[in-house]
């Protein structure tokens, strides 16, 4: 798998691991000892504050990997932030919208129709969740980027037999600063 074709900008300044995990593909990054991140220390993740998200490296690191289709780890980073979160805050229902969207992007490559519909159905309600409230939230304009997930996504959920490539005028996420 390539990544996006068109060069994004990163805003954070960690280095990519040497490869995007997909399942069945490559070797699971933390339980295979060939994984990339096989016994690697985790480090102890920032909290992520509404107002200082632009200076929280782990909110920007998952942001530059789903945006280079790193699905697994950017899934796997907005978790660890993910799980600091109260079930009542608005920051829960954001990450985990994005935790489905990246989620949904791997059942895509892997053809998973079910699997693809639900996460993405799932990860689309979160974040319009959010965009009810707050149309920019940590940095993204969420009605926007909704409406790229949802072009994006239109026709391979609506015709089972149609898998494009999912990089193909891939949906980026742009922060506003």
């Amino acid at each position: 798998m390539d990544v996006p074709e068109q060069h994004h900008p990163r805003y954070s300044q960690r280095a990519f691991p040497p490869y995007r995990f997909i399942s069945g593909e490559n070797p699971h990054p933390t339980e295979s000892p060939q994984g990339h991140s096989y016994q690697k220390k985790e480090h102890g993740v920032e909290p992520l504050i509404l107002t200082q998200w632009a200076k929280n490296q782990d909110y920007l690191f998952a942001i530059d990997l789903y945006n280079y289709a790193f699905w697994w780890e950017s899934h796997e980073a907005w978790e660890g932030l993910w799980r600091q979160t109260s079930s009542s805050d608005l920051s829960h229902q954001f990450l985990q919208g994005l935790i489905k969207i990246s989620a949904a992007f791997l059942k895509w490559h892997q053809h998973h129709q079910n699997g693809l519909e639900h996460l993405y159905v799932g990860g689309i309600e979160h974040l319009k969740h959010v965009c009810q409230q707050k149309e920019i939230y940590m940095g993204i304009d969420l009605m926007a980027h909704i409406a790229k997930l949802s072009v994006h996504f239109r026709g391979v959920i609506a015709d089972e037999a149609y898998w494009p490539d999912p990089l193909v005028n891939y949906p980026f996420i742009v922060l506003e600063q």
